[in-house]
């Protein structure tokens, strides 16, 4: 999701404002600690302009 952020020139703070989330829960998801509702992964990737898989940092 950093990628995301920084292509779409997002701030993670900003990103959490957008979601009514706090910015330490938009740091948990960022570093895989916790993860999105579906609604909010929905919202975030109309945000970001992604699909929802893209959300997620996936190993190769």
């Amino acid at each position: 999701m950093p990628y995301l952020l920084a292509k779409r020139k997002i701030k993670a703070t900003d990103l959490a404002r957008e979601l009514n989330l706090s910015d330490g829960f938009i740091s948990q998801v960022i570093s895989g600690k916790k993860q999105f509702s579906y609604q909010n992964a929905a919202h975030a990737a109309r945000i970001l302009r992604c699909t929802m898989e893209e959300l997620h940092e996936w190993d190769d």
